[in-house]
């Protein structure tokens, strides 16, 4: 009886270590981590409706944009998203986001993408997209966000990983 308390106890002991050991560790990764620092006061709120971008640094507007979106068939996702990561120069493709690896398809594609800012995990990214003249009038994307090259820069610069981006009206 008393070698099962001791094992008891023991074990109890042993845990209880490392609940408190875990709950030290998490509330320090909390406090220093740079998403929840950094995404305090930065919201992008993005509306298909009136394909306009307006970022806000603490209730504060600080920029506006004017946006495309996701064509019919590959709408961009509505909701809230936070930045995942940002790249200045990417290469992206519809084999790897899943759509097509045939060259000869209408939706396949494979560019070199700069000021990109990744949204999700999936490759919904709000980034420069010189070749498409029709931001702000007609959607053509596969379900990124589009802007201007200058605006994608200036967008790019003042994001941070952590930062909320609220997609709204798009329909995907």
């Amino acid at each position: 009886m008393t070698l099962r308390r001791q094992a008891s106890s023991s074990r109890l002991r042993k845990a209880t270590r490392l609940a408190l050991g875990g709950a030290l560790a998490a509330a320090l990764t909390l406090g220093a981590s740079p998403a929840g620092a950094s995404s305090a006061g930065h919201v992008s709120t993005i509306d298909a409706a009136t394909h306009r971008m307006t970022v806000t640094d603490h209730g504060r507007t600080v920029m506006t944009f004017t946006v495309g979106f996701g064509k019919s068939g590959f709408r961009t996702p509505s909701g809230t998203f936070h930045v995942l990561g940002k790249n200045e120069v990417i290469r992206m493709t519809s084999c790897s986001a899943n759509i097509t690896c045939n060259p000869r398809s209408p939706n396949y594609y494979a560019l070199t993408v700069h000021w990109a800012v990744r949204l999700t995990s999936a490759g919904v990214f709000v980034h420069a997209a010189p070749w498409d003249h029709a931001i702000g009038q007609a959607d053509i994307s596969h379900g990124c966000i589009h802007l201007s090259t200058a605006d994608a820069h200036r967008f790019y610069d003042f994001s941070r990983v952590g930062d909320t981006v609220i997609v709204k009206n798009a329909g995907g």
